[in-house]
């Protein structure tokens, strides 16, 4: 049976009472203890609803842990804002989400959502009736982009071509130190200031390099330019086989002043044209490797070869490399290694390839621009880029190559590509391509032979890229990314 607490109370009141007539509490301390329980049950007698619950429903903290470096988001009321990298796939990421104590929250923490869209989340309190609602903004942030700047030109729409041009004759350049090396005339090399483009004379009193003078052989006695990594100037003659007829000779000049010699001779396979474009890397009195591509102009051939230096001793019996998913080349192919490893992989060019691609050392395709560029400003990079270089600026993969288009618009259209690959060959849209215009203001000859050529000097978070474009000028341009 309950009992009523009032009348509870009434009973210990009226029994105390009567024990204190009977002098029941004699011991003081059996007084104490009836007045500390009835102190104690008066006490209860408006403390019948139990424990108070929290009614706090707050977001306290919101993160994505899983992206590196983590990104906290900002809570800003019932709104929080967060900024991704531009490479993050947000249809996919797992919000980390502290919540007031006791309280939960509707989705979970840890699950995975789609934040292309705004998302919301619904915090309840501990008491069960209080609730939050929180919208999530997540924003990407732009990708890096390429910002180029003229450092200097020689062209039509800056003071005119440098007097020493000539029609169709002018293809290829190289730098090292203080020294652009431009082939000109198919037999000399000329030298300009790397800081400026001014003419500089070799030997004291000489216009520039001769092709042949020691050698003179060759369909072109010279043609295909680079320079080694201590700055020695490397060049060919062109060499359309067949075997020892007909001779591809590689030459070398200590530096701009020096006599020419010969560094190696390789006799021209039937079938092959060498000497279009090549590709030193590393040092040819010690250590290096000499890239070549077998085909161009009139043949058929998607080999490039790969003549090792050790010790300066030439092998010359090349590593023949078969490139994957083409059969030709096309004209006028170049090809530039990604490093300076031994197996590095390689970026070709050439009117055969479809569109600059990427190979590893052995051949195999690793990937190439995406047929969807194949039209405007772009197109041109499928049918007439013909000389490429590869480097890394601020953490960017990016490829340097110039394309000129040698039909009947070509007056207008000479151009200098910078391609930004780093986050793979299928994903290079538009926006990772700069374009700069050769001779804005058109020129006065077509570049029969689409030739041209491109070389690269990276310092810190700059870089300073050399181009020619046959018939058009030559120039350079700072290159950075901006983040």
């Amino acid at each position: 049976m309950q009992i009523e607490q009032d009348t509870f109370l009434r009973i210990i009141q009226i029994n105390l009472t009567k024990m204190m007539k009977l002098n029941f509490f004699k011991h003081a301390n059996l007084l104490v203890m009836a007045l500390v329980l009835g102190f104690a049950v008066s006490s209860c007698k408006d403390d019948d609803s139990g424990p108070t619950l929290s009614d706090a429903a707050d977001i306290t903290a919101f993160s994505f842990a899983g992206i590196n470096p983590p990104v906290a988001g900002v809570i800003s009321g019932t709104t929080i804002t967060a900024t991704v990298p531009y490479d993050v796939d947000v249809t996919t990421l797992v919000p980390t989400i502290a919540v007031s104590e006791r309280a939960t929250i509707a989705p979970a923490s840890g699950v995975a959502r789609d934040f292309s869209q705004p998302v919301t989340y619904t915090v309840t309190a501990e008491n069960g009736t209080t609730t939050r609602t929180y919208t999530v903004n997540v924003t990407q942030e732009n990708p890096p982009s390429i910002a180029v700047a003229p450092l200097w030109q020689r062209n039509l729409a800056e003071g005119g071509l440098p007097a020493w041009f000539t029609a169709n004759n002018d293809r290829d350049l190289a730098v090292h130190g203080n020294f652009v090396y431009v082939h000109n005339n198919n037999d000399k090399i000329r030298v300009v200031s790397a800081a400026d483009g001014t003419d500089v004379l070799v030997r004291e009193d000489l216009e520039f390099i001769d092709g042949k003078e020691n050698f003179a052989s060759g369909n072109l006695f010279l043609l295909g330019t680079d320079t080694d990594s201590q700055g020695r100037i490397v060049a060919s003659n062109l060499r359309v086989g067949s075997a020892d007829q007909h001779p591809w000779n590689v030459y070398v000049w200590n530096d701009k002043d020096a006599e020419q010699e010969l560094l190696f001779q390789y006799p021209t396979p039937e079938g092959y044209r060498l000497g279009e474009n090549l590709t030193v890397v590393g040092d040819v009195r010690g250590n290096a490797t000499i890239y070549v591509p077998g085909g161009g102009f009139g043949t058929q051939n998607n080999k490039m070869l790969k003549f090792t230096i050790s010790g300066g001793e030439v092998n010359t019996t090349p590593d023949i490399i078969e490139l994957g998913e083409i059969t030709n080349m096309g004209n006028a192919p170049d090809v530039v290694a990604v490093s300076n490893e031994a197996n590095s992989n390689l970026i070709v060019a050439g009117t055969g390839i479809g569109g600059i691609a990427e190979y590893t050392s052995a051949g195999a395709l690793v990937g190439r621009l995406p047929a969807a560029l194949n039209t405007g400003e772009t197109a041109l990079l499928f049918s007439f880029a013909l000389d490429v270089a590869a480097f890394e600026l601020s953490g960017r993969k990016i490829v340097a190559t110039t394309a000129t288009d040698f039909t009947e618009n070509a007056a207008t259209s000479g151009y200098l590509y910078l391609i930004d690959y780093t986050d793979g060959w299928d994903n290079v849209t538009a926006a990772n391509i700069e374009r700069v215009p050769f001779t804005p203001d058109g020129n006065i000859d077509t570049n029969f032979n689409g030739t041209g050529g491109v070389d690269v000097v990276v310092s810190g978070n700059t870089a300073t890229v050399y181009a020619v474009i046959t018939n058009f000028g030559i120039g350079a341009y700072t290159v950075t990314i901006e983040q």
